[in-house]
């Protein structure tokens, strides 16, 4: 089982087609990020055309690895953190291999309210 943590900002303009969130996949992010969503324009393998709400993405930090058994009890994949309170929580699942690089990566780079977290195994 693969785990992935990110630190995501979303952006007005992409960087990349590949850094998008779509609003159906990622409702959470409405309650903090609306004002963020944009449309853009999907072309299908049978050359259709069809339009996509969402939001452009920047990953700000990134950990594949290093959390306690705790940290699976706590969360589900495809969760979201959006305040700090949730964010000391997770860092209370991280092992102390990774406690100095997620302190330098994440805790200290986390806005509320301009950026979050995923969780993803």
């Amino acid at each position: 089982m693969g785990l992935d943590i990110y630190l995501i900002k979303i952006v007005p303009e992409p960087k990349s087609k590949y850094d998008w969130l779509t609003d159906k996949e990622s409702p959470e992010l409405r309650a903090y990020f609306s004002k963020f969503l944009s449309t853009r324009k999907i072309e299908l393998e049978n050359g259709e055309v069809e339009f996509e709400i969402g939001y452009h993405t920047l990953d700000i930090a990134y950990q594949r690895k290093g959390v306690t058994s705790k940290f699976f009890k706590l969360f589900k994949t495809d969760d979201f953190i959006f305040t700090v309170d949730q964010l000391l929580k997770l860092r209370d699942c991280i092992d102390k291999e990774h406690l100095k690089s997620f302190e330098e990566n994440f805790m200290q780079k986390f806005k509320e309210n301009e950026n979050f977290i995923l969780l993803c195994y």
